[in-house]
C-alpha cells in the first residue's frame, strides 16, 4: 500500500490522507489549537509519521521495537524544538515591549 501511494499519481490522495490522519490523531488528543499551532502542529506531525513508516519499512526487530524507538525519539526532538521556539516567541515579546517602553520614555507615540 506505502509504494502504491508513494507513486506520483496517488501523491495528492496521499497527503489527503496524511493530514486528515495527523487531524484526527490532534482532535482524539484534545489539540483545540485555533492559530497558526494548528498547522504547524500538523505539519510537524505528518512529517514524524512518515518518517517512522518509512523506517518501519526496514525495521526487522521483533515487534518493530527499533521503530518505536525511532518514533519516541522524534517526538521527544519535537518537544524540544517546540519549547525552543515558544522561549524565542517569550524572548521576542520581551524585547520588543523593552523597545516600545523606549520610546514612550522618548515621546514617541505608538
Amino acid at each position: 500500500a506505502l509504494a502504491i501511494l508513494a507513486m506520483p499519481k496517488h501523491v495528492a490522495t496521499s497527503l489527503r490522507e496524511l493530514a486528515l490522519l495527523s487531524d484526527e490523531i490532534h482532535f482524539l488528543a484534545g489539540d483545540k489549537s485555533v492559530d497558526t499551532s494548528w498547522y504547524t502542529k500538523r505539519a510537524g506531525l505528518s512529517a514524524i509519521y512518515a518518517n517512522a513508516e518509512l523506517f518501519m519499512t526496514q525495521d526487522k526487530s521483533a515487534n518493530f521495537k527499533e521503530t518505536e524507538e525511532f518514533l519516541n525519539r522524534r517526538l521527544e526532538g519535537a518537544q524540544i524544538l517546540r519549547n525552543i521556539i515558544g522561549d524565542a516567541g517569550q524572548w521576542a515579546g520581551v524585547q520588543a515591549m523593552g523597545v516600545i517602553s523606549a520610546l514612550r520614555s522618548k515621546g514617541v507615540r505608538t
